[in-house]
């Protein structure tokens, strides 16, 4: 009988905390929504949104902020950099070795993309 009232027990709270992961769901969804109407009332009610609703996604030429707030024009810093450069020349830089050396190759990768830069070897890269 003792087995039986744990197993019944076991299975209640098992019970419980998919009703709280369900009920946990419910809330965040309802919270996103609120902040989707509280969006457009302050839209269609001519305040300011905030930046993240603001902010697409640009091309490389866009402005992104540097960890002390200033904005870096990333077509200025291509436009400044040698025909063929490294990653160390990227970090170097003035400007642009203020952003993280993560966040400098994800330039160098989307660059690429674009088709502006080519890789010529491990860590060299050269302007198309």
């Amino acid at each position: 009988m003792a087995t039986d009232l744990k197993v019944s027990v076991r299975r209640q709270i098992d019970r419980l905390r998919k009703e709280l992961a369900v009920a946990t769901g419910q809330v965040a969804a309802l919270k996103d929504e609120i902040k989707r109407h509280e969006l457009v009332y302050d839209m269609l009610d001519g305040r300011k949104t905030s930046k993240r609703s603001r902010c697409g996604r640009s091309g490389a030429g866009a402005l992104k902020r540097g960890p002390r707030g200033a904005m870096i024009d990333w077509t200025a810093v291509f436009a400044t950099l040698p025909d063929q450069f490294t990653l160390e020349s990227l970090v170097a830089h003035e400007t642009a070795g203020e952003k993280a050396r993560g966040y400098l190759r994800q330039m160098v990768a989307r660059w690429s993309k674009e088709g502006r830069i080519r890789r010529t070897g491990r860590g060299m890269y050269e302007k198309t």
